[in-house]
């Protein structure tokens, strides 16, 4: 499995509209093969939007970024303009996982 991080530089005062588009966007990829999960963070300060989703591995994270439902749940437009800088992707592979209950 792997877990891609998407760090959004929000301005001030736009974090709250960026979880809501995410909270809104109705399944684009909640039903894409491969797809795991999906969390979306708010920093304390509100400066910072972190999206963390899950894949069962690098080709099925691929083949959503090809797709047309990537360009689908990614065309709303207008994000743009409540960022103050260029996001931040970093992907990595999931070595260890626990849940709560687990040894």
């Amino acid at each position: 499995m792997i877990a891609i991080m998407n760090s959004l530089p929000v301005k001030d005062g736009a974090a709250d509209e960026i979880v809501e588009r995410f909270s809104g966007s109705g399944g684009h990829v909640q039903d894409f093969p491969g797809f795991v999960s999906m969390e979306v963070m708010k920093s304390e300060d509100a400066c910072e939007v972190l999206v963390i989703t899950r894949w069962r591995d690098r080709e099925a994270f691929d083949s959503w970024v090809s797709s047309e439902e990537f360009k689908k749940a990614h065309g709303r437009g207008g994000a743009g303009e409540l960022l103050r800088g260029h996001p931040k992707m970093t992907s990595y592979e999931v070595t260890v996982q626990r849940a709560s209950g687990s040894p």
